[in-house]
């Protein structure tokens, strides 16, 4: 069990369910407490109703018009919740999103698909102040 996520609350923007599935069972084994939307809309106001969250976890490529960096963005915008650490996690380009996630200000980046056994270390890693950009391959 890694140390850094016991009670964590990890809020994951996803919209494809295996992906909720797999990230939830790999942080939950270690004691992550965790909280999803699955479709952006009415995201700031779901956040700030599950306060507090140590990280939020978004996918970049959403479906019905809204993507990633539009939901940052509105995050970035409200007070409340605006300084909690925003991981982009994308099946996109690597080299192209990277550079694009971190002028926005995105505080970590990991491509898809994650490495399950991985992924509760770099979120731990990104919550204690890491800046972390990872490709999978």
């Amino acid at each position: 069990m890694i140390d850094g996520l016991k009670g964590k609350r990890i809020f994951l923007v996803e919209d494809n369910a295996m992906n909720i599935a797999i990230y939830s069972t790999s942080l939950r084994s270690h004691g992550a407490i965790i909280y999803k939307d699955v479709l952006g809309y009415g995201i700031v106001k779901h956040i700030v109703e599950s306060l507090p969250i140590d990280i939020i976890v978004l996918d970049i490529m959403l479906r019905r018009g809204i993507n990633g960096y539009d939901i940052f963005d509105l995050i970035r915008s409200e007070p409340k919740i605006c300084s909690i650490p925003i991981v982009a996690v994308t099946s996109l380009d690597p080299e192209t999103e990277i550079p694009k996630a971190k002028e926005k200000g995105f505080d970590g980046f990991i491509s898809k698909p994650i490495n399950s056994q991985e992924f509760p270390k770099q979120l731990a890693s990104i919550m204690s102040g890491e800046k972390l950009w990872v490709i999978s391959r």
